[in-house]
């Protein structure tokens, strides 16, 4: 029939999960196990053949077209400096032996000049006789009586033999001997005097820098008035250091409130020692 379609086999029902054995599979076949042999308890073990380990396969690098021109360059930079190494001492050599010609060359001109011009064999008179010199002797004139007296009479006292006078030791006086004394100190304390207090200088710093910053004061003059006025108020007397302030004053440093102020503070550190 034409509207019908061919039905293919029939479909196979689900599997009912529920229904028994079901979940159950077939148990698989177990092997067997096989007893081996029992080996001796001491039997040495069979000679086993030595491990050959396998040659390690060395990869050849291959050598890219940068590296071979740079190698190249090298080479041939080395070939240039070898050559001119080689020239040089070649040039040199040259040149040692043509100094040692040249002056080989020169020692025979030499000898070759000397014998032409002074020569070996003796030189031929001229046929000149040579002129005798003839001293002429002028004869002694006769010694006077008294002249002759004279130089007996002074050869008679030369052979007179002089008696050695003897010269008196004279005796050294010996040095007094003189008692060490025991060496002064050059430590001279200083008279009583108006000064700083010593123990006080930290003190003296914090006030006064604070004071200057207050007061005023042109910054090219603070550490000038901070360290002199200390040194001359405790090394010598505060009478020092205010007659420096007054110098300060007269050169324009500092006004005269600022002097006062800066006076007030040494007044109150000065101490009598």
């Amino acid at each position: 029939m034409r509207g019908q379609r061919r039905r293919g086999p029939p479909k196979r029902a689900p599997k009912n999960v529920f229904s028994r054995g079901a979940t159950k599979e077939p148990k698989k076949p177990q092997p067997v196990p096989v007893s081996k042999p029992a080996e001796p308890r001491f039997a040495t073990p069979p000679p086993q053949a030595p491990k050959i380990a396998p040659k390690p396969v060395i990869k050849e690098k291959k050598m890219t077209p940068k590296k071979e021109k740079i190698i190249q360059e090298v080479v041939e930079v080395v070939v240039e400096e070898v050559v001119e190494e080689v020239v040089e001492e070649v040039v040199i050599e040259n040149e040692k032996t043509a100094t040692q010609e040249q002056d080989i060359e020169e020692t025979v001109a030499k000898k070759i000049v000397t014998d032409q011009i002074l020569g070996n064999k003796p030189k031929k008179s001229r046929g000149l006789k040579q002129i005798k010199k003839t001293v002429v002797v002028k004869e002694a004139t006769p010694q006077s009586d008294r002249a002759a007296a004279l130089i007996e009479q002074s050869r008679k006292r030369a052979m007179v033999p002089v008696p050695n006078k003897v010269i008196p030791e004279k005796k050294v006086a010996k040095p007094a001997f003189k008692r060490r004394r025991a060496p002064k100190s050059s430590y001279q304390p200083a008279n009583r005097a108006k000064r700083l207090n010593r123990s006080r200088h930290m003190e003296y710093k914090y006030e006064m820098r604070k004071l200057l910053q207050d007061i005023n004061v042109a910054e090219e003059h603070r550490s000038s008035l901070l360290g002199t006025i200390w040194a001359k108020g405790e090394r010598q007397t505060t009478s020092d250091a205010k007659s420096w302030l007054h110098d300060k004053f007269d050169e324009g440093a500092i006004n005269d409130e600022q002097k006062s102020r800066l006076e007030k503070v040494i007044d109150d550190y000065t101490i009598r020692r």
